[in-house]
């Protein structure tokens, strides 16, 4: 391997999802091999430094790079917050070095930790996407109310590395899912489960993504009679299970509304690539008819 790479999937995401790609741009990136690493160069660097200009608070490339890690986990199955930082060092990501992705967590007690950054060199403000990176993998560990802040220290200030602040509530399994064999994962090449069935690619292209506004909306809690009647305290208790009813649906609710999010992002990059797969073969067979036409006149002519 080089000693800097980029993984494959990040331009097949970016084809589909960066905002501002030009037909040609979105062809080509396309054309880049999802199951593939390149080389980490300056032109590269450059290039991706303008396209991340380009894209509005540079959500594109933050879910790109979330998009290689959440990939390389099997339908179904997702890696728990604690597994996710004592692992992040070696668990998939967009880049790598010959030390590995440049992540390191040192928690911070049981809902809090730091996480450092010191890869993917001479991208400006990579520190931008690493942190909504970050921000959608701890989502995606079941951590509730996760919240990233970029710390005080930034390589933009000349320090070595980047430091993002991790917080969170609780934790809770994503519906229906089961933690992952962090041994498949481990070290990976990033390889990722197989691609989606033809079916799941015919999305809607004019879709558009589950807002939280969506989510159900909670019912009233049962008002408390201070006036007399039943006990209060038995009041209370029914007033907090119900309260405890609610968040659980509602927790419920927004986590398959984040795999339903993550496979809609999924669903149309992988649609964009088909059609510029087919648009390229369109163009490849023309251009052999056109061949093919030609020689036939040829042979004519000397008939």
């Amino acid at each position: 391997m080089a000693d800097l790479e980029i993984s494959g999937k990040v331009f097949r995401f970016l084809s589909a999802m960066h905002p501002s790609l030009s037909k040609s741009e979105r062809k080509r990136y396309s054309g880049y091999d999802p199951d593939e690493w390149y080389e980490w160069t300056g032109e590269l660097s450059a290039e991706l430094t303008e396209l991340m200009r380009r894209s509005p608070r540079d959500t594109s490339f933050a879910r790109g790079f979330a998009y290689v890690s959440q990939k390389a986990v099997a339908e179904g199955e997702y890696i728990p917050t604690r597994d996710f930082l004592t692992h992040i060092a070696s668990l998939p990501s967009a880049w790598r070095g010959r030390n590995g992705s440049g992540f390191t967590a040192q928690s911070n007690g049981a809902t809090s930790a730091v996480v450092s950054y010191s890869g993917m060199p001479g991208f400006a403000n990579v520190c931008i996407a690493v942190q909504g990176e970050l921000q959608q993998r701890l989502e995606a560990s079941g951590a509730v109310g996760a919240q990233v802040a970029h710390g005080k220290v930034c390589r933009l200030n000349g320090d070595e590395h980047c430091e993002f602040e991790l917080a969170w509530s609780g934790e809770e399994a994503p519906a229906g899912a089961k933690p992952a064999d962090l041994s498949t994962l481990a070290d990976s090449t990033v390889t990722g489960p197989a691609a989606p069935a033809a079916e799941k690619v015919q999305v809607d292209r004019a879709a558009v993504e589950l807002r939280e506004s969506e989510l159900p909306r909670p019912d009233a809690l049962p008002e408390i009679d201070i006036g007399g009647g039943e006990d209060l305290f038995d009041q209370i208790k029914k007033r907090l299970a119900e309260a405890e009813r609610q968040a659980k649906l509602y927790g419920e609710a927004r986590a398959e509304i984040d795999t339903l999010n993550r496979e809609l992002a999924e669903s149309r990059a992988d649609l964009e690539t088909a059609l510029a797969e087919s648009e390229a073969a369109r163009e490849q067979l023309g251009a052999e008819l056109g061949s093919l036409k030609e020689k036939v006149r040829t042979l004519l002519k000397e008939v």
